[in-house]
């Protein structure tokens, strides 16, 4: 009877009576006599149902119509600070030809019709053609637990949520907390629209206690990085290690020459490699990575908890897992000496990088050896070798040149190469920050990351190729008006590029690759430029449409190499083992209709998660490197000057890649901003300071509360003056002059 309802409500160009709609039937099923009444009662309740599931919509004066077809919709509300905010919908139908079409769309609501929604809401929402969007009812509420400071008003205290989005609910506390307390707090009854009762559940401590700030940090981004007590106990029946039944069907890599390299103290290795060189003289690359599809059962307390993480976290010198330690330790790490599930990408390649062919195919491996980074660069960079490596001196070396014939095909392809240094943090056994320092990627960690970039091509290229569904790793090419700005900014700190323009630039990967090379070799300021070219870049991020990889110049790419750590790379192992894996051909028609309905969701979560990682991540850094300058008020440094403005200079330190601030406060004499100059100029005879002027400078306060560093400027040791700064800056000192002269008038 469903199908009736739903084909006569699609055939109509109105909504329908319900007398209508039984008249309707009546025709179409070719009844002799009326419909009876358990069948109008049925209809009814099939039409009922279905506008409380937004299949169908009823009209004001008791109509019915699809849902489909009004300008409703149901979405995600991503709200702003003032209230306003964008609903994000996902709608997937069938078209004529029987293929499944995912589309996803965007609306925007102005503060006045938000209805009370708040940030992460599933709402109900009216979205004409023309004008902004309307919340009608806010559907669905996930607040389990809004970190927040406890304030006081009166003798009541509330809750002021970490996350400034929440700032239109109201959460009452009662008479009973701390005030300045850092604090989780649960839901536990609503009084009114956007009014709750909240029971504190878990307490950080007071805003100036300095413990506990990494989790205080996690917390308030909405990174999860407990395990249910479902997981826990799920996780008594993940085995301890490789059964005979486990390995049926798996190809028998345990007797391959096969080893890790890792970080040194890295527990968590999720990929090993082996190599050979065939009669041809081709390599034989083996990426073997652990099979967490087969461990974690889709839909499990522990998937869901992963799907919740969505990755594991690194954060100061805290690890977040997104599996328990047994698994992302234990059976999910491939430990050296021990038999481990794993999906391997078998790829042949010729010496100079070029892909011969490859598979695909589930196995068992036993890794020979736990490697470092550190003593495989010693081995590839001096030739010294470590008797334990002796072994695998060979191999590696023919890795090695294999990584480098892969790295400079990736190159003239048009593949985009920062080299910019990362800023690192180092721990005592308190861990506490002992010293500032800076990550630099090596030659074996060049070696593994192509080896990673290989085996991620081929999975989603084999996807492809069977025209199956796949969270694809995807990057925009760079945004053209940003490209610009960026050209304007090189010409006015003296770098100027003019080989291309910004309409070349945005599409030609060759030509943004010969302005990156442009930019590098200048020291800090090529540290400062690489970071405003990153930035004309749009986000990498997954989709479920492939666009290709921007920046890696790879028409096909996905994440694969790291299910321990990314949900993403766990999904793509379930999308092998459900459709390329399965030699049933029903299940795996079911199967691809399976995951095309659940990806759209899936690429969601994962990129959201991503950039709450990567977020997370920068203010850690700038409170853990804030921490570590409250010791060393007075010290000297010197930086570059990276950013100016009205109130100060943005300053990075050359040896660290510490940010921190020069308030316009600070420095003697009267200053105003030069935009056009990128310059701060002074109208009072002092020196003037430019975008890419290196300073010494003194540290005169940091914060670790606030996440601040603030300098004073002893000297500057070079001058970087702008282009034309000189009659620019005139001009503006005159216009300054004589706009506070009329207003003192």
């Amino acid at each position: 009877m469903r199908e009736y309802v739903e084909y006569v409500l699609k055939k109509s160009k109105k909504p329908l009576s319900i007398e209508k709609i039984f008249e309707k039937i009546e025709i179409l099923a070719e009844y002799v006599t009326e419909l009876s009444n358990d069948q109008k009662a049925e209809i009814i309740e099939i039409l009922e149902s279905g506008c409380k599931e937004f299949n169908f919509y009823k009209t004001p004066n008791g109509n019915y119509t699809l849902f489909s077809k009004t300008s409703f919709v149901v979405g995600r509300f991503h709200g702003n600070r003032d209230g306003g905010g964008n609903v994000f919908v996902t709608r997937s139908y069938t078209d004529k030809d029987g293929k499944l079409i995912v589309k996803n769309e965007e609306f925007k609501v102005t503060t006045e019709n938000n209805k009370c929604a708040i940030n992460d809401d599933i709402v109900l929402a009216d979205c004409p053609s023309k004008g902004p969007a309307k919340i009608i009812e806010v559907l669905e509420r996930k607040l389990d637990y809004v970190p927040g400071e406890v304030y006081r008003e009166g003798t009541q205290y509330y809750l002021k949520p970490a996350d400034k989005k929440k700032n239109n609910i109201v959460i009452s506390l009662g008479t009973n907390a701390i005030e300045g307390a850092k604090v989780a707090v649960a839901l536990v009854d609503q009084t009114a629209p956007n009014y709750y009762i909240g029971e504190v559940v878990r307490t950080f401590g007071h805003k100036d206690d300095p413990d506990e700030d990494i989790y205080w940090e996690a917390f308030k981004a909405g990174i999860y990085t407990e395990f249910t007590e479902e997981s826990m106990k799920q996780l008594e029946y993940i085995q301890d290690e490789v059964r005979p039944v486990d390995k049926i069907g798996r190809e028998d890599l345990t007797d391959e020459e096969i080893f890790t390299i890792d970080g040194i103290d890295t527990k968590d290795m999720d990929d090993a490699i082996g190599l050979k060189v065939n009669s041809k003289g081709n390599y034989e690359l083996n990426v073997s990575i652990t099979d967490i599809a087969t461990l974690i059962p889709e839909g499990s307390p522990l998937d869901k908890d992963a799907f919740r993480k969505c990755n594991s976290y690194y954060l100061g010198g805290k690890v977040f897992p997104m599996f328990p330690h047994k698994i992302s330790n234990g059976i999910g790490s491939l430990n050296e000496g021990v038999e481990r599930l794993t999906i391997s990408v078998k790829m042949e390649f010729s010496p100079d990088g070029k892909i011969i062919n490859y598979n695909i195919v589930p196995s068992v491996i036993k890794s020979r050896k736990k490697m470092n980074y550190d003593k495989v660069n010693e081995i590839l960079k001096t030739g010294n070798v470590d008797p334990d490596y002796a072994p695998y001196a060979n191999t590696l070396r023919n890795m090695n040149k294999l990584a480098l014939a892969l790295r400079k095909k990736r190159i003239l392809n048009g593949a985009t190469e920062f080299n910019r240094p990362e800023p690192k943090l180092k721990y005592d056994e308190d861990g506490d920050v002992s010293a500032l320092g800076v990550r630099t990627q090596d030659v074996a960690e060049n070696l593994i990351e192509e080896f990673m970039l290989a085996a991620n091509e081929c999975v989603d290229k084999e996807l492809s190729r069977r025209g199956l569904p796949c969270v694809h790793r995807v990057h925009a090419s760079p945004n053209e008006e940003k490209i610009q700005g960026f050209l304007n900014l090189l010409e006015a700190v003296n770098l100027p590029f003019t080989k291309y323009d910004a309409e070349e630039l945005a599409g030609n990967k060759k030509a943004f690759q010969e302005l990156i090379q442009h930019i590098s070799g200048h020291g800090t300021l090529s540290n400062f430029l690489t970071v405003k070219a990153i930035s004309c870049m749009s986000r990498a991020k997954y989709s479920t449409d492939n666009i290709g990889h921007y920046g890696l110049s790879k028409e096909y790419y996905c994440h694969f190499t790291s299910p321990v750590r990314r949900y993403a790379d766990l999904t793509v192992q379930r999308i092998l083992w459900d459709c390329v894996f399965n030699k049933n051909p029903k299940e795996v028609t079911k199967n691809v209709f399976k995951w095309k309905k659940k990806l759209p969701d899936i690429c969601a979560q994962t990129s959201h998660f991503e950039r709450v990682a990567n977020d997370c991540e920068e203010e850690v850094f700038k409170m853990e490197s804030a921490g570590y300058m409250e010791h060393e008020i007075g010290t000297e440094f010197e930086g570059t000057v990276v950013g100016v403005s009205n109130s100060g200079l943005s300053i990075e330190l050359d040896d660290y890649l510490v940010e921190g601030y020069v308030s316009v406060r600070d420095l003697k004499g009267d200053y105003t901003h030069s935009q056009d100059s990128y310059s701060l100029v002074s109208l009072d005879g002092q020196p003037n300071y430019y975008i890419g002027d290196k300073l010494k400078l003194k540290v005169s306060n940091a914060s670790k509360k606030a996440h601040t560093i603030n300098f004073e400027v002893v000297e500057k040791v070079k001058e970087n003056k702008t282009r034309d700064a000189d009659s620019i800056n005139r001009d503006v000192k005159i216009y300054s002059k004589s706009k506070r002269a009329k207003r003192r008038k």
